[in-house]
């Protein structure tokens, strides 16, 4: 099974934000697949850029997830994340999205993630990743959404 990452950034040059993040994720994780990068609009909070993501599957780890969320947090900290507006603008944003088909809801992090289905930015990158096709198995995957990702 997979560990499924969605990443997101669109301030301080979001394009090397994600490269980074991927190399820093992928030295603590074994990279199995990556998405092609894409574009959308801010959704929630919408005075902001653009936002740009890619989704990454990894092998799943012996790490529990909520030791692994924790560390997905001081990795966006380490990054020059401020969370100071909700939703808002931000260097990284790391979202654990899937975990095998396991499901875990603590205070720290829900999995699946509980708007994965909503949003066209983890859904579109999504579909490229081998284990899309586990999940579409056991999920409706919307055909149409408000904001539409594109690949860039």
């Amino acid at each position: 099974m997979s560990l499924i990452i969605a990443t997101g950034s669109n301030i301080q040059n979001p394009l090397k934000n994600l490269a980074d993040v991927k190399n820093i994720l992928s030295k603590k994780f074994q990279l199995m697949a990556e998405s092609r990068i894409y574009r959308s609009a801010a959704v929630d909070y919408e005075n902001q850029p653009d936002f740009f993501n890619q989704v990454l599957e990894f092998q799943l780890p012996t790490d529990q997830p909520d030791k692994v969320m924790q560390w997905l947090l001081e990795t966006e900290k380490s990054m020059g994340r401020i969370r100071e507006t909700l939703k808002g603008p931000r260097t990284i944003d790391l979202d654990i999205i899937f975990w095998g088909l396991e499901t875990h809801h603590t205070n720290l992090v829900q999995i699946p993630h509980p708007r994965w289905v909503e949003r066209s930015f983890v859904i579109r990158p999504l579909q490229e990743l081998p284990f899309f096709k586990t999940i579409e198995k056991c999920f409706t995957i919307p055909k149409s959404f408000h904001v539409e990702a594109h690949a860039v």
